[in-house]
């Protein structure tokens, strides 16, 4: 039993990764659904689905903790699954707007930093150990883009349902998301970088 429960806090985290590639796939089939209930039903499992694996990232780490079973893998594996979760919804966010450059710019920035320091982290210069954790930096990061990827189903549960009304100011979040994001990005390529 003991060794399942260490195994728990990964397992959490692998699935918070593929949430963001189901929940995403459902968002798209939610827009491009030809019936209302169709709709309905595909965005708040898409919904439910984001919120589950959001509470997850606390989840797992706290397993983690309670049950001695921190690892390198697990450390590896957490801000991947959080770039999974919201990179997925923020790309199915884009296709759903058309590829709208206001949207897809600070997306495609977003994507290309957390691209970039996943890249360091797995195949960057050897530095020493915890010169690639995640810093605080980059734990804002997630949670604001977390906040932001939640936002449209939480406006739309409010009867917000014209994105017209909105999208542009939710838009200008993402671009200071992406803002965040190219900050953030700074204290990995330093390291990187060091002689």
């Amino acid at each position: 039993m003991r060794a399942v429960l260490t195994q728990l806090p990964n397992a959490l985290t692998v699935s918070r990764g593929l949430a963001g590639l189901l929940g995403a796939w459902l968002l798209l089939e939610s827009a491009g659904a030809a019936l209302e209930e169709n709709a309905v039903f595909y965005g708040l499992a898409s919904g439910l689905l984001l919120a589950l694996a959001a509470s997850t990232d606390w989840l797992d780490g706290m397993l983690a903790r309670k049950f001695n079973a921190v690892t390198p893998l697990g450390a590896l594996l957490d801000p991947i699954a959080d770039k999974m979760l919201t990179g997925g919804y923020l790309v199915a966010y884009v296709l759903i707007a058309g590829g709208n450059p206001w949207l897809a710019i600070p997306v495609a920035i977003i994507l290309a930093r957390d691209i970039l320091v996943t890249g360091l982290r797995l195949a960057g210069p050897k530095r020493p150990e915890g010169a690639y954790a995640v810093t605080m930096e980059a734990k804002a990061k997630t949670a604001f883009l977390m906040l932001l990827v939640a936002l449209p189903f939480v406006l739309v549960l409010l009867g917000f349902d014209d994105v017209s009304r909105w999208f542009y100011i939710w838009t200008g979040g993402v671009w200071l998301a992406a803002a965040l994001a190219a900050w953030s990005a700074w204290p990995y390529l330093r390291a990187a970088l060091q002689r």
